[in-house]
């Protein structure tokens, strides 16, 4: 894990900032892509999305044909769940084995509503369940630890 310690110590590169003038071929330009995603999947609600998602910006943030690589690099900073056959990229420090750690209000309103359609037995259920389930298809090189 040499290359992750050098990796480590390379100069942070601002993911606002103008990258034109990086090799997409270097760390330094990967460096800059996870901190480009980071700071997408922290902004977003429950800090996960599809990968597809994640792919569709591409061209807009002029990123190298295979950025996505990254997630697989570097299983530290994102998790990539395979339930369903949908891989959705997590942003793993927002997580605290499968609870979002700081779940906005927003979230616990549709909780009460999923819980609310349980009695009528709505297909919903399961597909908004399964939120709660994010890491039981775990697939990465290191394993979390869950206190039982």
């Amino acid at each position: 894990m040499e290359w992750l310690k050098e990796w480590q110590q390379l100069p942070y590169t601002s993911p606002y900032a103008d990258a034109s003038h990086l090799d997409p071929r270097t760390d330094l330009s990967e460096k800059r892509i996870i901190g480009v995603f980071h700071e997408l999947l922290h902004l977003t609600i429950q800090k996960k999305t599809e990968r597809q998602n994640v792919s569709n910006l591409r061209k807009p943030l002029s990123l190298p044909q295979k950025f996505t690589k990254v997630f697989e690099r570097h299983p530290g900073i994102f998790y990539i769940s395979k339930m369903s056959g949908t891989q959705t990229v997590v942003l793993r420090e927002a997580y605290d084995c499968q609870q979002l750690i700081q779940r906005p209000p927003c979230l616990e309103d549709s909780s009460k509503i999923v819980h609310g359609h349980k009695a009528g037995g709505n297909d919903l259920d399961s597909e908004l369940e399964s939120d709660n389930d994010l890491f039981s298809d775990y697939d990465s090189d290191d394993s979390i630890h869950c206190p039982s």
